[in-house]
């Protein structure tokens, strides 16, 4: 499946340069694709390194934070990007715009917490690792709900560097436990509000 940034830049038509909603498993872009910077409005995006050994993991995009700055500079995509959440981008910045000193940093900032975050995913105990994905992925809801789609368990098991037997236990621990509640006959879960308060 590809969004249609992609299919935009894969049949060459003019890059897309308004806000777009991108689904849940969609590729956003490709490594090596021309393109343009973009600012997470919602969800959650997936940034792999694709080289000689496949796809690795590099790094986790949530709201707020932006994606493929390096066209700035390069033109093309570094990384591949996949919604591990239903997104909705936005152009970082517009064309004959110049981002301010103000927007770089904030911009670097949040990287730099992302960065934290990516670490913190891939070290410690197997449920910690779950337990911090989970809440990422809640706080990168663009409302005032609690819910939040599941990523597929290679996706979290990839992301926090475990298997997806582990995963799969951590999550119906994270259940047992009352943490993450299922709602109704919706496929996302619901932090619990003790958990919602310990994400602020």
């Amino acid at each position: 499946m590809q969004s249609v940034i992609a299919t935009a830049v894969a049949v060459n038509a003019a890059p897309i340069r308004q806000s777009c909603k991108i689904a849940i498993g969609e590729r956003i872009y490709a490594s090596g694709m021309e393109g343009i910077a973009w600012r997470v409005k919602s969800g959650a995006v997936r940034l792999d390194r694709v080289g000689g050994e496949g796809r690795s993991f590099a790094g986790l995009a949530l709201q707020g934070d932006v994606i493929g700055a390096e066209t700035l500079l390069f033109g093309r995509y570094s990384f591949e990007a996949h919604a591990i959440g239903d997104c909705e981008l936005e152009p970082w910045l517009s064309p004959d715009k110049a981002p301010s000193g103000e927007s770089l940093l904030q911009t670097l900032a949040a990287a730099e917490r992302r960065a934290a975050d990516a670490l913190a995913l891939r070290a410690g105990e197997a449920f910690e690792r779950v337990r911090h994905l989970c809440l990422l992925l809640a706080r990168a809801r663009n409302d005032d709900r609690r819910e939040f789609a599941i990523p597929g368990l290679k996706d979290m098991a990839e992301i926090t560097d475990l298997t997806m037997e582990t995963v799969s236990r951590a999550m119906s621990h994270l259940r047992k436990t009352g943490l993450l509640q299922r709602r109704g006959r919706r496929l996302g879960l619901v932090l619990s509000d003790t958990e919602t308060a310990s994400a602020a």
